[in-house]
């Protein structure tokens, strides 16, 4: 008996401050809403969404976009001209990009191009980089501009990403005209 009344005791001592209401002031725990990747086109526009933004933003969205073992792989390019991949995970990127802080960066994917076949999908998008200093959605010039090639797989439901490979342009060698909306 002893031992099921301290058992009982260590339960109620456990689970005491889920029981308890909210204190009084107290916010409730935000709950995030991320856009569907039902479609190709939606999964364009979620990418979009989840990257842009001040760098160090809640990132469940972007997390929820990817498999678990995705891989996220900008291309460097040398002063010589060798092309490097450089293989982020998914954390990777978003404790690269969190180290901008608060800073506003905006990607839009300005043209695409998909095949896709059952489950499978690859896309071609040109994409544009903007940034400001009032954290509003830029107008303006284009700050960057390359290629992402992403490989998507759906479960049926939803799209999501397997990889992202991307190159961004350079003076010597910017985005080819068919590319460019």
């Amino acid at each position: 008996m002893r031992r099921f009344r301290f058992s009982l005791a260590l339960a109620a001592a456990l689970l005491a401050p889920a029981l308890h209401a909210q204190a009084p002031g107290a916010q409730p725990p935000k709950i995030t809403v991320c856009p569907s990747a039902a479609t190709l086109d939606e999964l364009i526009e979620a990418i979009d969404a989840a990257v842009s933004g001040p760098g160090n933003q809640d990132r469940t969205c972007f997390r929820g976009l990817f498999t678990p073992d995705a891989r996220l792989i900008p291309i460097r390019i040398a002063a010589d001209g060798t092309a490097t991949p450089h293989i982020l995970t998914v954390q990777d990127w978003i404790d690269a990009v969190a180290k901008r802080g608060s800073a506003v960066f905006y990607e839009r994917q300005v043209k695409v191009s998909a095949e896709s076949w059952d489950h499978m999908a690859h896309l071609w998008s040109t994409y544009e980089t903007r940034t400001t200093p009032d954290g509003k959605p830029p107008e303006g010039k284009v700050i960057d501009r390359g290629i992402n090639s992403i490989q998507a797989i759906s479960d049926g439901k939803q799209w999501h990403i397997i990889q992202i490979v991307w190159q961004a342009q350079t003076p010597a060698n910017p985005v080819p005209e068919k590319y460019l909306p």
